[in-house]
């Protein structure tokens, strides 16, 4: 993959968890390219951020896992039970078809923790049940089986498979090049990487929008700095679609006329 590996460390991850709450932004996602519960802070980093959206300021605390680590792990266990919602992937109950399509994850251990985190005394967060629907597992009734297992949890399946009736109206929308509209990702969320530099949006794996340095910059002033709005404007304008290599070719559906965000903050 074209970007480099590493683990935040807690002086960058404080610092822009505390400026998000000084500025009111309503939610932080605690993953990105990876796996978060592998850093050794990660229960101490969530701890903080919870601190934080604690009283008047609300911080709405989100970590996707695959939850493939030992049983033992009480430090990741409390610190999944910081966040505010916890989405778990999970894609079949068969263990042959499980670690064929979760490559290096062990079914057992997996479902083992699942469990374990669903009963947990301290957990009084959301669990999404999240599964990609392939030809592998088509024939699992996957929501019956989470909700016989897990009857509090949400459960979330993508299908790949037949499609999803947005994906299918926006791979058609895709084919007109010339219908974008401005990415919403860039008007709302900023991406910070682990080691500080943060970008424009997620789909954008090689960096090519890096627009600064959260452990230099306040957050504020990198979202609200003249890169940070020259992307914008020429995303309004369109040229971002004609000029910029990385727009042209984004596959977010946010980027395509017709879409419209599922959220009303």
């Amino acid at each position: 993959m074209p970007f480099a590996r590493g683990h935040m460390k807690r002086e960058i991850a404080y610092k822009v968890i505390k400026e998000c709450a000084e500025i009111g932004v309503n939610s932080i996602k605690f993953n990105y390219r990876g796996e978060s519960t592998i850093n050794p802070i990660f229960e101490d980093v969530t701890a903080h951020a919870k601190r934080l959206a604690e009283g008047m300021t609300f911080i709405d605390r989100v970590t996707n896992t695959n939850m493939n680590f030992k049983h033992d792990r009480e430090d990741i266990f409390r610190g999944l039970c910081n966040q505010t919602k916890v989405k778990i992937s999970f894609d079949s109950f068969r263990r042959e078809i499980f670690e064929k399509q979760r490559k290096g994850s062990s079914f057992h251990a997996t479902l083992c923790n699942i469990y374990k985190l669903y009963n947990y005394p301290r957990r009084k967060n959301n669990l999404v049940i999240q599964a990609v629907r392939t030809e592998l597992n088509s024939d699992e009734d996957l929501r019956y089986e989470i909700k016989k297992r897990w009857p509090d949890a949400i459960a979330s399946i993508r299908d790949v498979v037949s499609g999803r009736t947005k994906e299918k109206k926006y791979n058609v929308i895709k084919n007109r090049g010339n219908e974008r509209q401005s990415c919403l990702q860039a008007h709302v969320r900023l991406i910070v990487a682990h080691n500080g530099m943060v970008q424009i949006c997620c789909p954008d794996i090689a960096s090519s929008h890096v627009i600064g340095n959260a452990g230099l910059h306040h957050i504020s002033d990198i979202f609200n700095s003249s890169q940070a709005v020259r992307i914008r404007e020429r995303l309004k304008d369109g040229s971002a679609f004609r000029n910029n290599e990385a727009c042209r070719t984004c596959p977010s559906f946010e980027s395509y006329k017709g879409y419209k965000h599922p959220w009303g903050s």
